[in-house]
This record gives structure tokens, C-alpha cells and sequence, in this order.
């Protein structure tokens, strides 16, 4: 079967995708221009056979209800209490979609980074992860892939789709799997160094995940003041350990915050970006063929396909 026509809750041209994969299960992002983004989550129109490869695209549209559940509920949990090292949301009155600011991805900034912007870097990253924690959150997907830098080129940690709470039955796995992407975040922004750059195979990144768990990994030029906390997040050691514990480690290394990690932007800018978003809503056309998740898990079903959002809650 042909990849299927995915649709988004509006029918307006959108721009730039700027999502990561032919079929990402997080929602999409397009950019809407220079200094804002709109995460949308996807559905695939359900055709009447629904074989292997059909219920393949279904799962993923159903998983970016998910998502944007997930992270949604992030922001809301942070409303009154936002840090700059976490991507601006653009508060806007809409469930549909979610806008944030347009940041840069890190991969595309290093190389002008000097050691003590690295430094300052590593420092950001973990401040926005205990912050994360001290909310009873985990990010759920820590990778090189979500980090960026704002417009005064402070560190900031996007995509929240996967973040799950400490009530979640899955929390301390995820918190696992965070400590062993901290570790390669750690190791990219010290270094430039991602063990898991141009491989796009589930086997070959099994493999790079064995020998990082069995303590084979090498810690690169730059990193090796942090060699032992790169080595516990990689092979499972610091999994119990909380985040703020290894700020803490991190601190006495590299030493603490100063009144650089303060970002420049101003309220004032974003209030405006708000009120673009806004103008951007009230003008946008919603697609009349787009369904609410419980309404699109009950066609599935009417199809014959048994789908329920807790699947993957």
C-alpha cells in the first residue's frame, strides 16, 4: 500500500516542515516564519483496507494525539512557573496545536562555540532538566536532536511529547533512558561528538547503545572532565541518581551558573509573537474531515481496527 494522506486539524498552507522522519509519531512542526513555530498533531485518512502497512501509519497518528497530551500538559504544569531553558510556549487559546518560539538546533551552532559558551551550555542543559524534575516530570527524549539555542544564544530543550510524570508506570525506565541521553547531550556539547550522527538503521543504534552500556564508549577530547558522569549515564549506573544530584557533580567540575544564563529576550517580544499567533488563528481554516481522538479511535474501530488512546498513554 501507498503511504497514506495525513491531514492536520487546519487546511491552511503551513511552510517549512522542519519534523525529523517520513513518519514521526511527536506531532509535526512547520515553521510559520522566522521567529515562530506550529506543532500540529497529524491523523492519516483510516481507508477501508486496513492492512499491515495502514495500521503502521494509523499507530503513529494516534501516538501524536499522545504527544501533544503529553506536552500540553507539561506547559500547563509550568504556567506560572516558566524557565529559560525550556522553548517558549506562545500562549494562544487553542487545544488543536501548540506554538512556540523558533529556536536554532544546536548541531547547527557548535562549531562557533568557544569552551566557555560549551561550558555554559552544559550548565543550561542541566538546569532545564532538574527544573523538569523538580516538577515531577522527565523529558522522555533527551537527544542532540532536541536541543537548540535562542536568539542570544542561550541553551533551551524542546519536544516534550514523550515527558511523563513520576506517577507514570513507566517513569523510572524513562528516567533511565534520559540519564543515558543526558550523557550523549553532555558529550556532543563538550566534544561535537554524537555517537549516534548519520545512523539510521534500529540495528546500527542498537549496536552503539550495546557498547555504551557495556562501558565500551570513548569520551572525546573535551569531555573528559566529565568522563565519569558521560560513563554512569551511558551504562545505567546513575539511574537512580537524581538530576539535580548530578548538577551538582557537573558544578564542582566546571563550577556554577553566573548571571549569564539569563536569557535577553524580553516579555515585551514575546507578548508580541502571541499576539502574530493569535492573528495566525483567527484567520486559519479548520479541516471540517478532522476528528477528536476519541471520535478518530472510534472509526478505526468501525473499520476494524482496535485502537485506544491508553495503548499508548
Amino acid at each position: 500500500m501507498a503511504n497514506l494522506k495525513f491531514i492536520t486539524p487546519f487546511l491552511d498552507e503551513l511552510g517549512h516542515c522542519l519534523s525529523i522522519g517520513q513518519a514521526p509519531s511527536q506531532g509535526l512542526v512547520y515553521a510559520l516564519d522566522s521567529d515562530i513555530v506550529i506543532k500540529l498533531p497529524f491523523q492519516y485518512i483510516i481507508p477501508d483496507d486496513l492492512d499491515d502497512d495502514a495500521i503502521f501509519y494509523i499507530n503513529h497518528g494516534v501516538r501524536s494525539f499522545v504527544a501533544m497530551e503529553r506536552e500540553l500538559a507539561r506547559y500547563d504544569a509550568a504556567a506560572n512557573r516558566r524557565h529559560p531553558n525550556i522553548a517558549r510556549r506562545l500562549k494562544v487559546d487553542s487545544s488543536d496545536c501548540l506554538f512556540l518560539e523558533r529556536l536554532q538546533p544546536l548541531e547547527q551552532t557548535w562549531v562557533n562555540a568557544d569552551e566557555k559558551i560549551c561550558h555554559r551550555w552544559v550548565r543550561e542543559l542541566l538546569d532545564g532538566i532538574c527544573w523538569l524534575e523538580e516538577l515531577g516530570f522527565t523529558q522522555g527524549d533527551m537527544a542532540v536532536r532536541n536541543l537548540a539555542v535562542d536568539s542570544s544564544n542561550h541553551l533551551k530543550l524542546f519536544d516534550f511529547g514523550s515527558a511523563t510524570t513520576q506517577h507514570h508506570y513507566d517513569y523510572a525506565a524513562d528516567v533511565k533512558r534520559d540519564h543515558f541521553g543526558l550523557a550523549t547531550c553532555l558529550h556532543y556539547i563538550l566534544t561535537g561528538v554524537d555517537p549516534f550522527a548519520n545512523v539510521y538503521s534500529v540495528q546500527e543504534v542498537r549496536q552503539i547503545e550495546t557498547q555504551l552500556l557495556e562501558g565500551c564508549g570513548t569520551v572525546g577530547a573535551g569531555a573528559e572532565i566529565l568522563t565519569n558522569v558521560i560513563q554512569a549515564g551511558w551504562t545505567g549506573q546513575a539511574a537512580l541518581t537524581k538530576f539535580s544530584k548530578v548538577k551538582e557533580h557537573v558544578e564542582v567540575i566546571i563550577g556554577v551558573a553566573g548571571l549569564e544564563t539569563a536569557s535577553k529576550t524580553s516579555e515585551e517580544h514575546y507578548q508580541r509573537l502571541e499576539s502574530r499567533c493569535a492573528e495566525w488563528l483567527k484567520r486559519a481554516t479548520l479541516d471540517q474531515r478532522w476528528m477528536d481522538p476519541d471520535d478518530y479511535c472510534a472509526a478505526c474501530r468501525a473499520k476494524g481496527y482496535e485502537t485506544e488512546m491508553d495503548i499508548w498513554r
